[in-house]
């Protein structure tokens, strides 16, 4: 990353100083070619600074109006004439300070007062180039890296393709497997003659855990509200196993489940691992809690690890993590503390699910 910014920043500076010497040429009091002269020096390193640092304030402030543009479900047309219209502004505004400074600073320094007596206060042909020169140097700039950026997703796209067929084998592995098909009718078996309604209600759950991970599994991102109400019927299974000593609580904020989306199955896996790997009682229960910051969904149970996980390889929550890094800038955080385990996930929103969904 170092080297590419210092990539970036040679690339400019030259062609800054490639404008400039265009500049000095135009400039008839300077003589470019055959006069060596401090004043010919202090405007070079003015007109450098000055571009360098206008490059990468407009470059700061265009990157924040794209995520805006990203996060908004307006037509895209708009936001593009907006973008324009910003850079026309600003780059106006600063070509004509660019030009306002240099008078200043060459009246002030150099004494150079006649030159200038003739040119406007506001130098339209000084300030027009200037602005032709930012409005393409921009829309090159823009169009390098989005393409850059096209190709950086086409390749997440491709390693999320891989790390999805592992996902995918781990989550039917664990739901579709005999295994759990067996023991889920196991616990039907017992009920069915006992509790009617129960048997009924463990029925039309397992069925809706079953389809969701046949119909869902297939996609790169679902909506949290779907997520919520699988592992809401997964651990409704679960429940029904073990009886007693399993406590669920959801608190995530209504406005993050109706506008969120997760990878397919995260929020099962967690809850699989914790189930699997700690003792619980009805004295000592496992309580599972979901929750959310600014930033993250949180999963967080407390620890009461069986003999045989405490050397657990972790191959679940590995795939998990490298999901995520994919999908997000934002990475995964684990914290594994005396009494409990927690996990923060980043929250994608509608611009990550049609980036990679559609």
């Amino acid at each position: 990353m170092k080297r590419k910014n210092t990539n970036k920043f040679f690339v400019r500076l030259i062609f800054i100083f490639f404008i400039n010497f265009i500049v000095k040429i135009g400039d008839q009091t300077i003589n470019v070619f055959s006069n060596f002269t401090f004043r010919g020096v202090a405007f070079t390193s003015y007109f450098i600074i000055y571009w360098l640092c206008i490059w990468y304030v407009a470059e700061f402030l265009n990157s924040k109006i794209q995520k805006r543009q990203e996060s908004s479900s307006g037509p895209k047309r708009f936001h593009t004439l907006l973008l324009f219209l910003f850079h026309f502004v600003f780059g106006m505004l600063v070509s004509f300070l660019a030009g306002l400074f240099f008078r200043i600073g060459d009246v002030q320094l150099f004494h150079m007062n006649i030159p200038w007596s003739d040119i406007p206060f506001f130098n339209p042909e000084f300030t027009l180039s200037l602005l032709m020169i930012y409005m393409m140097v921009f829309s090159f700039d823009i169009y390098y890296h989005s393409n850059i950026k096209r190709k950086e997703d086409q390749l997440k796209m491709e390693k999320l393709k891989r790390e999805n067929m592992k996902a995918q084998y781990l989550v039917l592995k664990s739901q579709i497997e005999p295994h759990f098909l067996f023991n889920s009718l196991s616990v039907l078996s017992s009920i069915i003659y006992t509790d009617i309604n129960l048997a009924e209600e463990f029925i039309l759950r397992l069925s809706k855990t079953l389809r969701y991970v046949i119909e869902k599994n297939e996609l790169t991102l679902v909506p949290l509200k779907d997520e919520i109400h699988f592992v809401e019927d997964y651990f409704f299974l679960i429940r029904s196993r073990f009886e007693e000593g399993l406590i669920f609580e959801n608190s995530i904020d209504k406005s993050i489940i109706q506008n969120s989306y997760i990878p397919p199955a995260s929020l099962q896996l967690l809850i699989e691992n914790a189930v699997k790997h700690n003792k619980f009682t009805s004295d000592e229960p496992l309580r599972i809690q979901l929750y959310n910051d600014k930033k993250h969904l949180i999963v967080k149970n407390n620890i009461n690890l069986r003999d045989e996980f405490a050397n657990s390889t972790n191959q679940g929550l590995q795939n998990l993590t490298q999901r995520f890094s994919y999908l997000s800038d934002t990475s995964v955080n684990i914290t594994i503390k005396e009494t409990d385990f927690t996990i923060a996930m980043p929250i994608l929103t509608k611009t990550d699910y049609e980036r990679f969904n559609i």
